[in-house]
């Protein structure tokens, strides 16, 4: 909040928290489409304004965010927080479900590392060889697996490895 001549302290526009918060007032904007941020009012000229409650929101977003939670997670920890309950359970839940998903993906990953070695090293003895499958690295033609951890790859790229 800014600080006003009497000491008070004065509602902040969606310009200012945007330059407090690091977050651009696009952001904030669809923050408050989608619910996880609410102006504490409005200006007479119509501008939105925010209190430190905003300010605190918007840190526990971008945490979570950096944590790989959802905007939906961190919604439900805001919500939970907003009608009474105690956020820190719902947090926990998602944390939990959060390390579940990185101990997987962790898995997968030093399986897809594994692959990769074994071509690395298929392909360092084929080097300089001609090629029998017409112009073809066979090291990526075979099959020993590695079309099994394509969809892992692909999964974990793309951020959506289910749970076992």
């Amino acid at each position: 909040m800014a600080n006003t001549n009497g000491g008070q302290l004065r509602p902040l526009r969606i310009g200012q928290l945007a330059r407090a918060t690091g977050h651009s007032a696009k952001t904030l904007r669809y923050y408050e489409e989608i619910g996880l941020l609410r102006p504490a009012g409005r200006t007479r000229a119509g501008y939105r304004t925010y209190t430190n409650e905003a300010i605190e929101r918007l840190r526990l977003i971008r945490n979570g965010q950096d944590l790989g939670l959802t905007l939906e997670d961190v919604r439900k920890i805001l919500d939970a927080g907003d009608a009474g309950s105690d956020p820190c359970v719902h947090t926990l839940a998602l944390v939990d479900r959060q390390l579940a998903r990185l101990t997987e993906q962790a898995k997968r990953l030093r399986e897809l590392r594994k692959d990769l070695l074994s071509v690395r090293t298929r392909v360092c003895e084929g080097a300089g060889k001609a090629s029998p499958n017409g112009g073809l690295c066979s090291c990526l033609t075979d099959d020993f697996g590695v079309r099994r951890r394509a969809s892992v790859q692909r999964q974990i790229t793309r951020k959506k490895v289910p749970l076992p």
